[in-house]
């Protein structure tokens, strides 16, 4: 990491009386507005990530609490929630498919085994009740299931 100190000495009267001050510049970190300052900091936090954990100098355990929370921030603004691309009926079967469940298993999450192939096929829309209970079950916002 680059840091750079400036040290200043000014002297009052004949000598008499010195006020020394020091003061650290920011260390090696900007803000993040392009790919390339994202693919920059995501290495510097993929660098500083290797290092045991509480074996970083306090200077770099803040740097790479700044990167993380930039990158977070550029991340927030400028991508697209996952389930944003899919659409409900889609983005159901996936989570169906990714946590091992059946059509049957589905169906009794939602109160009646029948529903989960009804639902899975398009047949038969969720209704507010089912879209509570899945954003529960998936620790989703109910804006992923809504059409």
């Amino acid at each position: 990491m680059t840091m750079t100190t400036i040290s200043t000495v000014t002297a009052k009267g004949a000598g008499t009386r010195r006020r020394a001050t020091s003061r650290v510049l920011a260390p090696d970190v900007w803000p993040i507005r392009t790919a390339e300052d994202y693919e920059a900091a995501a290495k510097v936090v993929d660098d500083l990530a290797l290092y045991p954990e509480g074996s970083l100098s306090p200077e770099k355990q803040a740097r790479l609490d700044v990167f993380i929370e930039l990158i977070s921030a550029y991340d927030t603004q400028h991508s697209t929630p996952f389930f944003a691309k899919a659409t409900p009926l889609a983005l159901l079967q996936d989570l169906v498919a990714d946590h091992g469940m059946s059509e049957s298993d589905l169906g009794r999450l939602l109160g009646a085994r029948q529903l989960g192939h009804a639902i899975l096929n398009g047949e038969r829309k969720l209704s507010k009740k089912h879209i509570r209970i899945l954003s529960d079950h998936f620790g989703l916002s109910t804006d992923a299931f809504i059409d």
